[in-house]
């Protein structure tokens, strides 16, 4: 019969033994040491100099010195008054009091029972750092948080890619953020497969800020309805102003590339600081057709803080519209500039207007008839001076006098004539159609459900218009008018010189 048992070496009683208590009260006091294991310290060499009875310490010193000389890898028991070592076997665990750590003995020694874990399968709740729920069956409490990738080096790719994944369009795929567990913005496939991020105030529900069809990848960005004159932005772009002189804050560049290398070619962006004798405005950029990718962008147009446009040049704060070059419309003889309702207020120019007069481009010139030269007479002694009732309403006596006549003493002339006043070119009438008033309509912000999917688009505030009654309005081609009375004079002086006689 063995003397000890087999795994704790704890004595056991023979048969007849005399004084049977001491061998039992000697395997009692060896399991009160290993029994719920539990050591002071693992990190001493030598004994501490006033031990507690009962007391045990891991000693892994690979040289212990004292009392502990020869108990390396064991555990330290102090027990009536002198220390002994108990040698662990495999699978023996210590929990260290000052390091609130678990241990366990492996063939390679005492190792951290943490590193001895490879795999967690099929657990039901984990907390770290926190307690997990049925709500939260996953939950951690910390201020950190790190995922790297496994390097090549180590046997992975280098490579990181977190996969979540959702049951079916239908469902929530979303990261949601809260602030005192209240949510405030959430990014995912909300009830569809495209991708939205929505942002929720302090009390009400989401509302959707941004979505990307999955389709054709285009961005739309839904914001609240703009306040008139204030504004109320979907997308703002901001940056500090840049110290390079470029004057620009913020803003938006397109690229194209080519071979892993990209170039911008345009650009929208705000301004700072003054420039163009203005402060500040939007200005569009666009790169010089040098068929090179390298260069600068040059600014195409700039509107001022006032909505002066300016193209080809910054715009000046004196007129609305700025141009650096020519103005040319896209078609020959097409549009008119200006309309009988909406016409401008005086044309500035350094020479005269060029109308087109080549033959090639004209039937032959017929002589005015008889009565046509008795219109052009009677058309000159017509001409007098006038006054706007308007500039009269807004002056008084002070309103400046104007040299000219009018088109209904013209047609009467010409009508007087056996003429058709219309089929000449110097006589205009035109007209304009009604234009229906609107009142004011306020803003309002689009109506949306629970989960944030738009029921009912937001309506932009629109300003009242008075509209605009019917009219019509006469008006000359003086230039044609000039040349139709010229040649009125024309026949009137052949007279007077005729009359005369040699």
């Amino acid at each position: 019969m063995p003397e000890t048992t087999p795994i704790l070496a704890l004595p056991l009683i023979a048969a007849g033994q005399a004084q049977k208590h001491v061998t039992h009260n000697e395997a009692l006091i060896q399991l009160d040491a290993v029994v719920q294991l539990a050591c002071r310290d693992k990190d001493l060499a030598a004994p501490p100099a006033a031990p507690a009875e009962g007391d045990r310490y891991l000693v892994l010193s690979p040289a212990p010195t004292g009392a502990w000389a020869g108990l390396s890898g064991q555990v330290a028991q102090f027990q009536d008054g002198r220390w002994r070592g108990l040698a662990p076997k495999p699978g023996w665990l210590a929990w260290i009091l000052d390091e609130d750590e678990l241990y366990i003995f492996t063939a390679a020694g005492w190792v951290r029972f943490r590193s001895t874990l490879r795999q967690l399968q099929t657990l039901t709740r984990l907390g770290l750092g926190t307690t997990a729920d049925a709500a939260n069956p996953f939950a951690a409490k910390l201020n950190t948080a790190l995922w790297t990738a496994l390097t090549t080096a180590e046997g992975g790719t280098g490579d990181l890619r977190c996969t979540l994944n959702k049951q079916g369009p239908g469902n929530v795929l979303s990261l949601l953020f809260q602030s005192a567990f209240t949510g405030r913005a959430e990014i995912g496939l909300s009830g569809s497969d495209d991708l939205t991020i929505k942002v929720a105030p302090d009390t009400g529900g989401f509302r959707e800020a941004l979505r990307i069809d999955r389709a054709t990848g285009r961005v739309d960005v839904a914001g609240p309805a703009p306040a008139p004159l204030l504004g109320a932005p979907a997308l703002r772009l901001t940056q500090d102003l840049a110290t390079d002189g470029s004057l620009l804050a913020g803003g938006l560049t397109m690229q194209a590339s080519s071979g892993g290398l990209a170039w911008t070619v345009a650009g929208l962006a705000g301004t700072g600081g003054t420039a163009g004798g203005f402060a500040g405005g939007l200005a569009v950029f666009v790169k010089p057709a040098d068929r090179t990718r390298p260069g600068a962008l040059r600014e195409a147009a700039r509107f001022g803080p006032e909505g002066n446009l300016g193209l080809g040049t910054s715009a000046p704060l004196t007129t609305r519209l700025g141009v650096a070059g020519i103005i040319a419309h896209a078609a020959d003889n097409t549009w008119s500039l200006g309309t009988p309702a909406l016409r401008a207020s005086e044309l500035y120019a350094g020479t005269g207007a060029i109308s087109t007069s080549d033959a090639r481009e004209k039937t032959p010139v017929a002589p005015l008839s008889e009565a046509e030269i008795a219109a052009g007479r009677a058309l000159a002694r017509e001409i007098g001076t006038f006054r706007f009732h308007d500039a009269v309403a807004r002056k008084g006596n002070g309103a400046r006098r104007h040299v000219g006549l009018t088109v209904q003493r013209a047609v009467a002339i010409l009508e007087a004539e056996g003429l058709d006043p219309f089929a000449y070119g110097f006589v205009c009438r035109d007209s304009w159609p009604a234009v229906a008033p609107q009142e004011a309509v306020p803003a309002t912000e689009a109506v949306r459900d629970a989960d944030g999917a738009t029921i009912a688009p937001a309506i932009p505030a629109r300003a009242a218009c008075p509209g605009r009654a019917a009219g019509e309005r006469y008006g000359f081609r003086t230039d044609q008018l000039l040349l139709f009375l010229a040649r009125g004079f024309e026949a009137r002086l052949t007279a007077l010189e005729a009359a005369a006689g040699p």
